[in-house]
């Protein structure tokens, strides 16, 4: 049988092909049904997926941002049955593909840092708890789309040391009518600002980064994954390239509220291949 998997962010989709044994990775772009429409979707996958997959898909399982309620999740479905009319499709949120990839059939606290941040505790089944991330305006703490917004922040407040902001004059674009646009006009605006957050790690040495850095991962292990019920009795593992650059970092603020040693899991793709394809582990 051949099986496609998608993981959706807000950045990229990461699809893979497995069949017989074989697995065959294809990327397209994020296709977040807050950002695209049913249209938009199936354009994507049309011109960019569909021409590189050799036979066809007989089950689907589709992780992605922003399927979490019946409108987003009609949008990504019709989308979905225009593409693949024969497969038998399944739709998730993108935090189920998170914790199944960190923790397969166990329980535990699942993170994504990413350009944005989530988590949920999960019983090895299903989702039993979730803290809203309430995405990059109003919350999102430690993703990059948060750090983004912090350093342009405190870039036109005038508390940038001189020589970050001399470098990040030369690399970025500062200017307040860019960034204007970006945030006004833009299809995508958490990306948009998530690519500032990138000047944190380029300088993740100097003293004001590090004091950046740090709070922002204690703002979301302090109020979020802390407020899980008996939080401290579970393992805590993270999702995104966010939470992997800095798993030193995040691990000694885990260990000041008395959390062990979480594991950091770049890519959530393989695990979710071995999820849906070893039959010792639950689909479902």
């Amino acid at each position: 049988m051949s099986i496609l998997i998608a993981d959706s962010g807000a950045t990229k989709t990461e699809w893979c092909l497995v069949n017989e044994g074989q697995a065959d990775t294809y990327f397209t772009e994020g296709l977040n049904p807050y950002y695209h429409t049913t249209e938009s979707i199936e354009k994507v996958i049309h011109e960019n997926l569909l021409p590189e997959l050799d036979e066809p898909v007989e089950e689907l399982f589709f992780y992605g941002a922003g399927c979490d309620g019946e409108k987003k999740y009609q949008t990504i479905k019709k989308a979905l049955d225009l593409c693949f009319p024969d497969a038998n499709k399944n739709i998730y949120h993108d935090l189920l593909g998170a914790a199944r990839a960190c923790f397969f059939n166990e329980p535990g606290i699942a993170c994504i840092l990413g350009t944005g941040s989530n988590s949920c505790l999960y019983d090895g089944e299903k989702i039993i708890e979730h803290i809203p991330s309430l995405a990059f305006i109003l919350g999102d703490e430690g993703s990059a789309g948060y750090f983004g917004k912090k350093l342009i922040n405190k870039y036109f407040r005038f508390e940038i040391p001189d020589d970050l902001k001399k470098d990040l004059e030369e690399n970025y674009n500062m200017s307040l009518e860019h960034i204007n646009k970006g945030l006004y006009d833009g299809e995508q605006k958490s990306r948009f600002i998530a690519s500032y957050g990138a000047f944190l790690g380029e300088h993740s040495d100097h003293p004001f980064v590090k004091e950046m850095l740090y709070e922002g991962f204690d703002n979301f292990i302090s109020r979020i994954v802390l407020n899980y019920t008996n939080a401290q009795d579970y393992e805590v593992r993270f999702i995104g390239s966010v939470a992997f650059a800095y798993q030193e970092l995040i691990n000694e603020i885990l260990a000041e509220y008395g959390f062990s040693s979480g594991q950091f899991i770049k890519n959530p793709m393989e695990r979710l291949v071995t999820f849906h394809t070893d039959p010792k582990l639950k689909e479902s």
